[in-house]
């Protein structure tokens, strides 16, 4: 018993000494012992174990989702890279055409309209093949979709027709609609932020003034003859008159539906038409603004075009239909289906004379020939209205395509005037100016004037497009051509609208900006006119 006994006393004396050898370095006793009997064989307790275990499963996480981001963004910079490749292609190509047409010498004359120009976007089309001109020349025609047979360039030697000439920035949203003074010295711009602007576009090519007043988007501005008084429509389904001198608002008539287009008479400067979405034809005269004369049509009004004679209107609907009516008795004299789909017209657009701006006599002011309309069918037809319009026949001659207008409302701009007015019909091989310095215009100094050609035998036609370009076409009796795509918006060109007497043009787009474009320069250059 006795050594049983002294045996437990050492025993737990010996316990006693390690316990206490153990609080002493750890100064917590004996429940260190339980924790130390609990470590992991890593040296780590079970709930370290798992705090560092998700750690590191986030921070895996994390990287993954960071390697994640890396290759979303290298595969959209292959995207831009790969647009860029193709737009560089294309453009290689372009000019290859342009040079080897230029460097052709065939004088080839055009198969009689209606004469279609469509752009074949398919890449295959686009491709490089060969290094003689001749084979260029052919790609670039069976791209046009004609043949060689019926090709000949609309570009200059010296590069583009036209070039951007100056940015006008200001408003807020995007510009739906702009028009040029008849005078040609302002240019009014109307734009979804519910404002219609005035530029200076002659001398200062600022703006003048912001007109406010309406309370939803602008749809369609314009001027009276003397360039004093201006016409707004909007969506608020009103259309506002003003002061373009003072900038004040002279009088707000309420339509029946939004207003998608306006018009003075030209005759007569108190009195304007509005077409609205309710079907309704509407003749406003400023001096009895409470008898506002009402016709209805079967169709939304989109579009119209006021005759010179004061007595004919014409409109665009949304059924596709183009009439003619005689407002002194508020009869359709006459109807014309635009293309067999029943597409809704966008705009009517009819080329100016010289006269407009100086309305030196009212004999002078007889119709032009041309009438363009576009339409929801990605389609630019022009019409021939003959001899006297509105009241002959009108007839179909071409149909321009290459640019988008399917369920986007785009408008389009004669420019009927001496620059860049040459016959594309009779013209045996390029005729060049000499060396000798030209009269320049009066902006500046920078375009070049050339020689008065027979008016409308050439003209320029130029649309919007809901990409982010304008197209300008050359346009005769028999023939017509893409002269150029005019780049430099970023989104959709709702509008375009020619200076009255100069080559000049200007575009609206959903970018919020006006462009205005004009000839390439070509001081002491030789310049051709093909």
């Amino acid at each position: 018993m006795d050594a049983l006994s002294k045996h437990q006393r050492h025993t737990s004396s010996t316990a006693g000494s390690r316990a206490g050898s153990t609080s002493g370095s750890t100064g917590s006793g004996a429940p260190n012992v339980g924790l130390n009997l609990l470590k992991s064989p890593s040296g780590l307790s079970p709930s370290s174990a798992a705090a560092s275990g998700q750690s590191s499963s986030t921070h895996r996480d994390q990287q993954v989702e960071k390697l994640l981001k890396e290759v979303k963004h290298l595969r959209q910079k292959v995207d831009v890279l790969d647009k860029e490749n193709i737009a560089l292609k294309k453009s290689i190509y372009d000019l290859s055409a342009r040079y080897a047409a230029s460097i052709s010498q065939g004088g080839l004359t055009y198969r009689p309209g209606p004469f279609v120009i469509e752009n074949d976007n398919d890449a295959n089309s686009k491709a490089m093949i060969g290094s003689k001109a001749q084979e260029v020349i052919s790609m670039a025609v069976q791209e046009a979709g004609g043949t060689v047979d019926g090709y000949q360039s609309g570009y200059s030697h010296d590069g583009k027709p036209f070039e951007m000439r100056y940015e006008l920035k200001g408003h807020t949203a995007a510009v739906y609609t702009v028009e040029f003074s008849p005078s040609g010295s302002l240019l009014a711009s109307g734009s979804f932020d519910k404002t219609v602007r005035i530029w200076d576009t002659a001398s200062a090519q600022k703006e003048m003034m912001c007109l406010k007043g309406h309370t939803l988007n602008i749809s369609d501005v314009a001027w009276t003859s003397d360039s004093n008084m201006l016409v707004s429509g909007g969506y608020d389904e009103t259309c506002k008159t003003w002061d373009v001198e003072t900038g004040k608002l002279t009088g707000s008539y309420e339509t029946e539906g939004f207003v998608q287009c306006v018009g003075w008479d030209f005759m007569n400067s108190n009195v304007f038409y509005a077409g609205t979405s309710r079907k309704v034809l509407a003749t406003v005269d400023t001096r009895t603004p409470n008898n506002t004369m009402i016709i209805r049509n079967d169709a939304m009004v989109n579009t119209l075009y006021a005759s010179r004679d004061g007595v004919h209107v014409i409109t665009g609907d949304a059924q596709g239909m183009l009439k003619v009516w005689d407002i002194r008795s508020q009869t359709c004299i006459s109807t014309t289906a635009n293309g067999t789909g029943k597409m809704p017209i966008t705009h009517i657009t009819i080329g100016r004379r010289r006269t407009d701006a100086s309305r030196r006599a009212v004999d002078d002011y007889d119709e032009p020939r041309y009438m363009a309309v576009n339409s929801f069918d990605n389609i630019l037809r022009i019409y021939d209205r003959g001899m006297d319009p509105p009241k002959s026949d009108t007839r179909l001659v071409h149909m321009l395509k290459g640019f988008k207008n399917k369920n986007w409302p785009v408008k389009s701009s004669f420019y009927c005037g001496s620059g860049y007015n040459a016959s594309i019909l009779s013209r045996p091989t390029a005729a060049t100016i000499g060396d000798k310095d030209t009269d320049l215009l009066a902006s500046g100094g920078d375009y070049v004037e050339f020689p008065e050609m027979k008016e409308e035998k050439s003209v320029l036609l130029a649309t919007g497009s809901a990409d982010p370009y304008a197209y300008l076409y050359n346009v005769g009796e028999d023939s017509a051509e893409l002269m150029q795509r005019l780049e430099g918006h970023t989104d959709r060109v709702y509008t375009v609208n020619f200076h009255p007497t100069e080559p000049i043009l200007a575009s609206g787009s959903a970018d919020f900006t006006v462009k205005i474009w004009g000839p390439s320069l070509a001081r002491g250059k030789k310049k051709t006119i093909v």
